[in-house]
């Protein structure tokens, strides 16, 4: 049958990309997002996420440069603004956020995590799975978590 290129784990690796059991590049949304990756900038055309035929190919790689071509046109590049960040100081180089990050978006320096903050999607999966807590959510810590259902839970006065 036929099977994904030899260079296709690396290639997934370097740009965060997801893949199939079947070693295939993963696109966002099936429906929603067919030639977008989990990666913002990334897209795929052709036979990198499955099987197809020629005119299947091409009317993706048409969608995939639209999507490239929409994002040029914006002219700047977007970025979440509650990203992961690694407190040096707490970091004990064990790997597990890196295990858990679903956008490939941290690596080690030498022991300390690092986050790459243009792959990172603040889904808070790093900061969830350290032992030590190293891991936080830029704008999105403990306090402000408190603060916001404290906020929402206190009694609202009703004018009439």
């Amino acid at each position: 049958g036929f099977e994904p290129q030899d260079d296709a784990g690396q290639v997934a690796s370097r740009f965060g990309i997801s893949r199939s059991r079947d070693g295939f590049f993963l696109e966002r949304h099936p429906k929603l997002g067919p030639v977008e990756t989990a990666t913002d900038g990334i897209f795929l055309a052709g036979a990198c996420q499955s099987p197809k035929d020629i005119p299947d190919s091409v009317a993706q790689a048409g969608g995939a440069a639209a999507a490239a071509l929409s994002l040029i046109d914006q002219g700047t590049v977007r970025l979440d603004p509650s990203v992961a960040c690694a407190n040096r100081a707490h970091c004990a180089g064990c790997g597990q956020c890196i295990a858990a990050c679903p956008y490939n978006a941290i690596t080690l320096d030498g022991n300390v995590a690092v986050v790459n903050e243009y792959q990172c999607k603040g889904c808070g999966t790093c900061a969830a799975t350290c032992p030590n807590k190293a891991m936080t959510l830029i704008h999105y810590d403990d306090r402000q978590i408190i603060a916001e259902l404290a906020g929402a839970l206190s009694p609202v006065e009703v004018v009439e």
